[in-house]
């Protein structure tokens, strides 16, 4: 079983499963983001970051738990978790959906996916109901990105994010914003977008070759 909880102040999602579920997860957003498949302009590696973070979860480099198996507390199940934050979360896990729309995918691939979205819609919702379905609504409504989209976008906002207003519900309350501000057709992406263009052409390369954000500040979780 995958299960999720927000974390206490409100920056991200961490996800739980044993190895097994796991490793068929990470297949499953290894199929969707293949390459040939419909994310295009670097989103299949973007998504592929998750991926990332359920391998190293799995694998025990990130936190590893003890649950008791039964209520006689004689035997103990191992999960691993791993944690991400909400705006990165909540776009890859629009991408992997979208994609479904333009690939063959079978019921476990769809399983995994619709658990996915159960630990979204759990987590988000019992941190704050109102703000969780907004986001929840932003979701649904995902229609996906052209390969154009300046993917350096998403960590900039994740950042502004977790740093802008304080830990906890107050920022919680902002990440439908943000969550707005990743459209393409928002004018804060459109302003990011006009000065990534004028940089590169300063220095004489591409837009998606500006991807340092430097060192991101300590912040809560």
């Amino acid at each position: 079983m995958i299960f999720a909880k927000p974390t206490k102040y409100g920056a991200g999602i961490p996800i739980y499963g044993d190895l097994h579920d796991l490793q068929n997860l990470h297949e499953t957003i290894h199929h969707l983001a293949a390459e040939g498949g419909p994310l295009r302009g670097g989103q299949n590696e973007f998504v592929l970051g998750l991926a990332y973070e359920v391998r190293h979860a799995y694998q025990g480099d990130r936190e590893v738990h003890k649950f008791a198996a039964d209520i006689s507390h004689s035997e103990s199940i191992i999960y691993y978790s791993f944690q991400t934050l909400w705006p990165i979360f909540l776009m890859q896990l629009g991408l992997l959906r979208w994609a479904t729309g333009f690939q063959p995918s079978s019921r476990e691939h769809q399983a995994n996916l619709f658990r996915l979205e159960a630990c979204a819609e759990s987590a988000l919702t019992s941190y704050d109901p109102f703000i969780g379905r907004r986001c929840l609504e932003w979701l649904s409504s995902f229609q996906g990105l052209s390969g154009k989209y300046l993917l350096q976008y998403i960590p900039n906002c994740s950042l502004q994010y977790v740093t802008v207003g304080k830990a906890g519900k107050s920022r919680f309350k902002n990440l439908p914003e943000i969550l707005r501000m990743l459209s393409p057709l928002s004018k804060e992406y459109r302003a990011f977008k006009d000065y990534m263009e004028k940089t590169a052409t300063e220095k004489g390369c591409k837009p998606d070759d500006l991807m340092d954000l430097g060192e991101w500040p300590d912040f809560k979780w």
